[in-house]
């Protein structure tokens, strides 16, 4: 129907527009330390636009073209990278998947449910949109903090030293030299070991944040489900969107 085309054609423009400010404050919090509230609002409305869009689309390729620009999108923010473009392409295999699923949940319902419909797609896209996160992450300035210089505490260095150091009885000079040249000798051998073993820690951090941001979509994601159908039952209250009945045609055998 015409209204639900305009309303359709209405959240994909906003979905656009949101990805692209999502994206920029993304990279505002990983490049620049900015605020992070802005950006996690940002995905929240994202992915309910992008689930009205799996409840209204009847084709598929209207919503591949509407994820087109959500990735597209973040290039504007991030530039390109040759990390970059692949994690993306992944990304968009993992959304073309979700909209094949949610919109055959939908095509095989004989009533329309949202919940069944989103919980079908959604995992999918979470993960995609995790995935181009913690690249990010990986290759920010954010990640690097802390990781040029390891520096063991002196106060334990002091509690391990001290009872070798008072054994000697100041034989080999003052105990205060002595553990102030072995502490600096100390955190430099630490730190030349840890270059050769950077590259690891780096990519541990950025597998430590996917998992973690795994877990934590879990909830988001039921938030977000939640909030889709409550915006859908309103928009169908308004008459924003119009549901039809139609009449199933039921194979029978007469005898």
């Amino acid at each position: 129907m015409q209204k639900n085309r305009i309303t359709q054609s209405i959240i994909v423009g906003l979905t656009t527009l949101v990805a692209t400010a999502t994206w920029a404050g993304l990279e505002n919090i990983l490049f620049n330390n900015s605020n992070v509230i802005l950006p996690i609002v940002g995905f929240f409305i994202l992915l309910i636009f992008l689930s009205l869009n799996w409840i209204l689309a009847k084709s598929k390729t209207i919503l591949l073209i509407t994820l087109f620009f959500v990735l597209i999108s973040f290039l504007f923010s991030f530039g390109f990278k040759l990390e970059y473009f692949i994690v993306l392409i992944i990304a968009f295999l993992f959304f073309y998947l979700a909209s094949e699923k949610a919109v055959n949940e939908k095509k095989n319902r004989i009533k329309i449910e949202v919940m069944r419909v989103l919980k079908r797609g959604l995992p999918f896209v979470l993960t995609g949109l995790i995935l181009i996160i913690s690249t990010v992450y990986y290759f920010s300035p954010l990640i690097l903090t802390g990781q040029n210089e390891i520096i063991v505490p002196r106060t334990l260095f002091d509690k391990i030293v001290d009872p070798v150091l008072n054994l000697t009885n100041n034989q080999f000079g003052s105990n205060l030299d002595i553990k102030d040249n072995l502490y600096n000798q100390l955190n430099q051998e630490i730190n030349k070991k840890s270059q050769l073993y950077k590259e690891y820690i780096l990519y541990g951090l950025a597998i430590g944040l996917f998992f973690t941001l795994e877990i934590i979509s879990i909830p988001f994601m039921w938030i977000i489900i939640l909030l889709s159908w409550i915006i859908f039952k309103f928009l169908v209250a308004i008459g924003a969107i119009k549901i039809q009945e139609q009449a199933v045609l039921k194979e029978v055998i007469e005898i």
